[in-house]
């Protein structure tokens, strides 16, 4: 998922490499998910056009982030890493 509505996720002077994944919740579609090199699992609101959005950030990985996913109903997320190759399940709480 790339383009203007999720422009706000990229860190200051990014070279837009930093992001490996993104996914967007699927039932009320306002929440975006991230995974990035700096083995963060990140969330923000949906849309996300404005620089600099907020975000809320998770810890866990030691490695880059592979890929994140929402599950069907959302009430999960899954991320998997790059060099520790692991797989963690997040619950999602909306809040």
């Amino acid at each position: 998922m790339i383009g203007w509505p999720v422009q706000g996720i990229f860190p200051a002077a990014s070279d837009g490499t930093d992001i490996n994944s993104v996914d967007r919740s699927n039932i009320k579609k306002d929440v975006l998910v991230t995974g990035d090199d700096f083995g963060k699992v990140k969330l923000f609101r949906y849309p996300c056009p404005i620089e600099k959005s907020h975000f809320n950030k998770y810890n866990g990985h030691s490695a880059h982030v592979t890929n994140v996913k929402f599950l069907f109903d959302d009430s999960y997320l899954i991320s998997t890493g790059g060099g520790e190759k692991s797989v963690f399940q997040w619950k999602y709480i909306d809040a």
